[in-house]
């Protein structure tokens, strides 16, 4: 076959097509279409052929005979529905395209029993449309390895980040509690070099912070569970108050920062880190501490100037 060889068409088809098929070929040729086709041009033939053993002629289609979607004719349905203008699938007898390879655009040709000359009409005017719009012939090589190569995979999005199921407001609660009391149990020792005293009361729903000098409170930090921000809340009260009475400088709400993967608490600052900020801010549990004992070394450092 000189690589220089045009044709109409290039053929391909099942086993079980072959009589069909050769009826067809027959009539086009009648008609004057020529065809490339041999014996054992079967889509099998033609699937597991590399491009450069492929016949190097040019055609106006390869045309496969469709009676059964498989992986070789999938591929094709799929490259026409994508815009391939030199592939041209014929239908055989009563199969139907799935509906992920239809296109609203595309109409395919169908061979019906005892109606060969309807399909090789249709053909012969597709072809010459194609003429009539000047549209250049193909290598069936290039054709054929393009279109039977797989669909690429659609890009996979990255799932949204989501709030663990395990995640829960009130363990965290109270993970921050036995935390925060932890803190200031081993920190307040520390402030002792400023002819200061400090205490620290641990309970079950408050740690109650106190400094003092010489028996006088210089400063009072109550840290409780629950509060006006609710009851999975860290709750902060400074300065002294009457034990039961509803008050807060501020609160501080467990929350999952899906961003980060990490659990923070958004604390609504009335004035217990010294005035309110707007929007509440997240704090991890440890920076919570920092700027906490923070707040308290700046109080008493202005106290004993």
């Amino acid at each position: 076959m000189s690589e220089s060889a045009t044709y109409d068409v290039a053929v391909s088809f099942a086993e079980e097509q072959r009589s069909a098929v050769g009826e067809v070929i027959n009539a086009c040729r009648q008609r004057g279409l020529t065809v490339l086709h041999g014996p054992d041009h079967t889509h099998e033939w033609w699937a597991h052929k590399d491009g450069g053993d492929l016949p190097q002629a040019r055609v106006r289609f390869f045309v496969p005979f469709v009676s059964t979607v498989d992986e070789f004719t999938a591929a094709m349905l799929r490259a026409v529905k994508a815009g391939e203008e030199n592939v041209l699938p014929v239908l055989v007898g009563e199969v139907a395209v799935p509906a992920e390879l239809t296109h609203p655009h595309v109409t395919y040709l169908r061979v019906v029993q005892h109606r060969t000359d309807q399909v090789v009409e249709a053909l012969t005017a597709r072809i010459e449309a194609a003429e009539a719009a000047g549209r250049d012939l193909a290598a069936v090589a290039e054709v054929v390895t393009r279109t039977r190569e797989p669909e690429p995979a659609a890009p996979v999005e990255p799932a949204a980040p989501t709030v663990p199921a395990t995640f829960s407001r009130y363990a965290e609660q109270d993970a921050a509690m036995r935390y925060l009391g932890a803190q200031f149990t081993a920190a307040m020792p520390g402030i002792e070099g400023s002819g200061l005293v400090g205490t620290v009361h641990l309970g079950d729903s408050r740690i109650a912070v106190r400094v003092e000098r010489a028996g006088d409170t210089v400063y009072a930090l109550d840290i409780q569970r629950g509060g006006i921000g609710g009851d999975e809340t860290v709750n902060f009260v400074v300065g002294r108050h009457d034990t039961g009475g509803v008050c807060s400088n501020g609160w501080a709400r467990p929350a999952y920062d899906t961003t980060s993967g990490t659990v923070v608490f958004e604390l609504h600052d009335i004035s217990v880190l010294g005035g309110a900020n707007g929007e509440p801010r997240a704090y991890r549990r440890e920076d919570l501490f920092a700027a906490l004992w923070q707040r308290i070394n700046t109080v008493v450092a202005s106290t004993v100037r």
